[in-house]
């Protein structure tokens, strides 16, 4: 498939690293592009719902720890929230309240009935033993069925997270008013399927033959796509860790942040993002400036979401391929554009409703 090479767009003054600014900030280019009233703009920027607890954690040693928990359903419009929840020492609110917006647009662009939500335990889990972590789960559960219960949610673990954590998160989501359902394989096939939705995304772009392929970042998505793309015939160079940035291969899959200093050592022309919010605005910036195309986040987690449908997948990455070339903006800017845009109508329709 022939992309337009993206337009050159001046580097922003937002700061890099701050996502909830990034997503803000793609949200008022694209209601700009899509003519959105600053009154929609508002309540597709305001997530439903959000929460933070405190979680008390004994510790083995008789001593009592107190973590944040947080947990943010961005929209419902489109079905019941759903979304992980990412345990680690930089967890907050901000973070937790970009993601739980991204996955909105994830889900809006797979076209699948579902809003977004996500979560978040600012504690490290290799810093606790099991029992440790299971009181910090469970608990964590527990606190946050004020909103989880509500709506049908869904709260899950992040894909690359611990096993244990997503049957204790099972265990919690039994409770009445929640979703439940078996947790054997949940974990490995929301992996499996994102990295086959990157997997989707290369070929998508480049087509089939021998190619080369270099992962930046560890992760069990990076390593399982990289496996995938080796099963289509493509060389993988670099497959975790190493400095794979400047390596001139036909792809680079991104697994881990690049700043836009990073981001200008970029040699390849295809770059994907394998997880949420890996390149800032900046880093944006400066890669359309050299004319490298980027496969998005929100694209690739779509893909992931139909992974098990590689017609619709495909459908989908063609849906946005189609946009960006009509309008000449990049993929990032097409993804956001459809999935922001049904969203947008689907708010719409409640409005001219008669019970709204």
């Amino acid at each position: 498939m022939t992309l337009m090479v993206p337009s050159k767009t001046p580097a922003t003054a937002l700061t890099d690293h701050d996502p909830l600014e990034a997503a803000l900030h793609r949200l008022d280019e694209t209601t700009l592009l899509l003519g959105l009233d600053d009154g929609l703009r508002a309540m597709l920027a305001s997530p439903r719902r959000s929460l933070t607890v405190s979680v008390p954690v004994r510790r083995e040693d008789g001593r009592m720890d107190v973590v944040q928990g947080f947990r943010v359903q961005h929209s419902t419009v489109l079905g019941p929230a759903r979304g992980g929840t990412r345990f680690a020492p930089s967890a907050g609110l901000q973070e937790v309240t970009a993601l739980a917006m991204v996955t909105t647009w994830k889900h809006a662009l797979a076209g699948v009935p579902y809003g977004g939500a996500r979560g978040g335990v600012r504690v490290d889990p290799a810093g606790l033993d099991a029992r440790e972590l299971e009181r910090v789960t469970r608990r964590y559960v527990n606190e946050i069925m004020t909103i989880a219960g509500s709506d049908g949610e869904v709260p899950t673990p992040d894909p690359d997270a611990d096993e244990r954590i997503a049957a204790w998160m099972a265990d919690g989501r039994s409770a009445p008013g929640t979703r439940t359902g078996t947790v054997a394989g949940t974990m490995a096939g929301e992996t499996a399927a994102t990295a086959s939705g990157v997997a989707a995304a290369v070929l998508g772009v480049l087509g089939e033959g021998v190619r080369t392929v270099a992962v930046h970042g560890p992760g069990e998505t990076a390593r399982l796509a990289a496996l995938r793309l080796a099963g289509e015939g493509f060389r993988v160079v670099a497959p975790s860790g190493g400095e794979p940035l400047g390596l001139g291969v036909d792809a680079l899959v991104l697994a881990a942040p690049v700043t836009a200093e990073l981001a200008r050592d970029v040699r390849a022309p295809l770059v994907v993002e394998a997880a949420d919010g890996l390149l800032s605005p900046e880093a944006d910036a400066v890669l359309a400036e050299a004319g490298t195309v980027v496969v998005p986040d929100v694209l690739t987690g779509a893909g992931g979401v139909l992974a098990t449908r590689p017609d619709l997948a495909r459908r989908c990455f063609d849906t946005v391929a189609a946009t960006a070339a009509e309008r000449g903006i990049t993929l990032r800017q097409a993804a956001w554009a459809v999935a922001v845009g049904r969203v947008a109508r689907a708010h719409g329709a409640r409005l001219r409703s008669p019970l709204s």
